[in-house]
């Protein structure tokens, strides 16, 4: 006799697999119920597509099938798990009600509003890019409303996550398993020496670079761990260069005594959830276009500044109506005040004043006296008193515009500079 635990027992078919019953599509989802937040997030995607489904549907029949609100697994982990709006959102509509909420709580500078509510949007949408700018808050003292700031940003992006007191190898790790949104909030005591966490923030900016490497195991071996998430800072002071250049800032001033707002205690959160629903139903329904769309980006911003702007031009296209006109006023009013507010480097300054005498002066050079000579008698200028009360020199002229690539020439009766060489250097450098 055969064995009857071989196939080869029967000769016809095998009666338990021909009599097995396949589970439905609702068992399967109540299946789908049980897994924590993070193994469903993992499943979702593959489901949904090979049983035909919309992920909005998927989600809300599965919210359905949880037997209680929340269980052990859901109060257990480490982020909240959002379930996407039951119906389609207007982005336009969306777009608005997040500046409105913004302004609720917060005292801004102008043009500020709208860089706020589409980079939360950003945020939902990260991958869709693939640069991500710092949104940072910034100011003068303490009680400018930097922390209501970044509570408010908490509460309107996906698995906000405040770093306090974090070392640099656990947040790493936390990115690359969870893709939360840092929010590091008093980042001036936060990044002070701490090279290894400017570094990782920097890295964090472009998809291309966002890697460190660390040795793991007892062999050491070398691993990638990805920094790709959405980082929002507050601190007091200026931001470091390299952290600034890769940001949005938005500068806070103390509320005056006629400005208002509404407090923003914990429970917002919860009142806020809804918008948090909208925000993930719309990143889901246009994440593609998103991915796919080439932004016209403002010329008056320069070069890194054009980089951290992609994004929001392409939510505020992509969203259309009146905001891909209001997010780009906004980027390049907001741009404008920031280098308004930013004294000109040495060099800078010398430019820009060149770049004046330039307009009036005829022929193709300029002597190295003519031009101190020029300099010296702008009217309240810094040159006439430069160095401890006594006028710029021809030697210091050169030394300051030596860095921007223009050095005199000589013949036999002076030292001159060639005008296009110093036109050059001042279409560079002077906006």
């Amino acid at each position: 006799m055969g064995d009857p635990y071989t196939d080869s027992y029967f000769d016809g078919p095998d009666p338990i697999r021909e009599f097995q019953v396949e589970p439905t599509l609702e068992e399967l989802t109540k299946e789908l119920a049980t897994l924590t937040p993070l193994e469903y997030d993992q499943r979702r995607n593959a489901f949904a597509k090979e049983h035909e489904i919309r992920l909005s549907t998927l989600d809300a029949e599965v919210q359905k099938a949880r037997d209680v609100p929340s269980t052990d697994a859901e109060k257990s982990a480490p982020f909240e798990n959002i379930l996407p709006w039951d119906e389609p959102v207007h982005g336009g509509e969306l777009l608005d009600t997040l500046q409105y909420t913004v302004e609720r709580f917060c005292v801004l500078p102008e043009h500020s509003a709208p860089i706020i509510a589409a980079w939360c949007v950003h945020a939902w949408t990260h991958d869709a890019s693939d640069i991500s700018p710092l949104l940072a808050f910034t100011s003068p003292e303490k009680r400018c409303g930097k922390s209501t700031a970044l509570s408010v940003v908490s509460a309107l992006t996906p698995r906000a996550m405040h770093a306090v007191n974090i070392s640099v190898s656990v947040l790493f790790r936390v990115i690359e398993k969870h893709k939360p949104t840092i929010l590091i909030d008093e980042a001036d005591t936060f990044l002070e020496d701490r090279s290894d966490m400017r570094g990782m923030i920097n890295g964090g900016h472009n998809r291309r670079t966002a890697n460190v490497w660390r040795s793991v195991g007892d062999d050491h071996e070398a691993k990638p761990f990805r920094v790709w998430s959405p980082k929002a800072i507050a601190m007091i002071g200026d931001l470091p260069d390299t952290l600034e250049d890769r940001a949005l800032v938005v500068p806070l001033m103390r509320k005056d005594v006629g400005e208002t707002v509404e407090r923003f205690p914990a429970r917002r959160d919860e009142e806020l959830l809804p918008l948090r629903r909208k925000l993930a139903r719309w990143a889901e329904d246009n994440w593609i276009e998103l991915a796919d769309h080439e932004p016209n980006i403002p010329e008056e911003l320069n070069d890194r500044a054009q980089d951290n702007a992609r994004c929001l031009c392409t939510i505020a296209d992509v969203v259309g109506g009146h905001w891909p006109q209001r997010i780009r006023e906004a980027l390049v009013g907001l741009a404008k005040a920031q280098l308004d507010d930013v004294p000109a480097s040495k060099g800078v300054l010398l430019l820009h004043d060149i770049a004046d005498i330039l307009e009036r002066w005829r022929g193709n050079r300029i002597t190295s006296n003519d031009l101190v000579t020029e300099l010296v008698a702008i009217e309240e200028g810094a040159w006439a008193v430069w160095k401890g009360g006594d006028p710029i020199t021809a030697r210091m002229v050169a030394s300051l515009l030596k860095p921007y690539g223009v050095k005199p020439e000589r013949d036999r009766s002076s030292r001159f500079y060639v005008l296009d060489d110093l036109r050059d250097a001042v279409g560079r450098y002077v906006s």
